[in-house]
């Protein structure tokens, strides 16, 4: 086990590196310090492991991209709404009769709807489209300012 600068054991190589998929995994439903914990590493000997390991900073990033892709389905899902099954068990005198079996519907949710197409449609469906022009705008000046700083008269 190697040691860091103050003479602690460094855990990286023993309890981070071997798991670095199950990490990725992990990072799915985990905040990072429930993932130290489960690690056995302190949450702020993590912090530090992200700094000097980019191998754990990818694993935590292809864990966060599949969330987020998940994340983007299920509102995308609820925006369009969807159909769903719901089971119901019939008992009597405490035995169970039946099972009934019930096709409902989750009807499109206006607010997924806002949310999807404010952010996958921004120049229709901006709050304030003359702010968004504006900061278009800005950022093409701002790209116009670095050209000219970077600019150099050839020889």
């Amino acid at each position: 086990m190697s040691k860091l600068k103050n003479g602690t054991p460094n855990k990286y190589f023993s309890n981070v590196e071997p798991y670095l998929e199950e990490i990725s995994r992990m990072a799915l439903n985990m905040t990072e310090e429930q993932i130290a914990k489960e690690l056995g590493v302190a949450p702020s000997s993590f912090r530090g492991y992200k700094h000097r390991y980019p191998a754990l900073v990818d694993a935590l990033k292809k864990g966060r991209r599949q969330l987020v892709m998940e994340l983007k389905s299920t509102l995308i899902q609820k925006a369009k709404g969807y159909n769903y099954e719901e089971r119901k068990k019939v008992y009597e005198n405490g035995e169970l009769v039946r099972e009934e079996v019930y096709t409902k519907a989750a009807l499109p949710d206006t607010g997924s709807i806002h949310l999807l197409l404010k952010n996958l449609d921004p120049e229709h469906w901006a709050e304030n489209p003359q702010a968004l022009e504006l900061k278009k705008q800005e950022l093409e000046l701002q790209r116009e300012k670095i050209e000219f700083q970077n600019w150099r008269p050839v020889d």
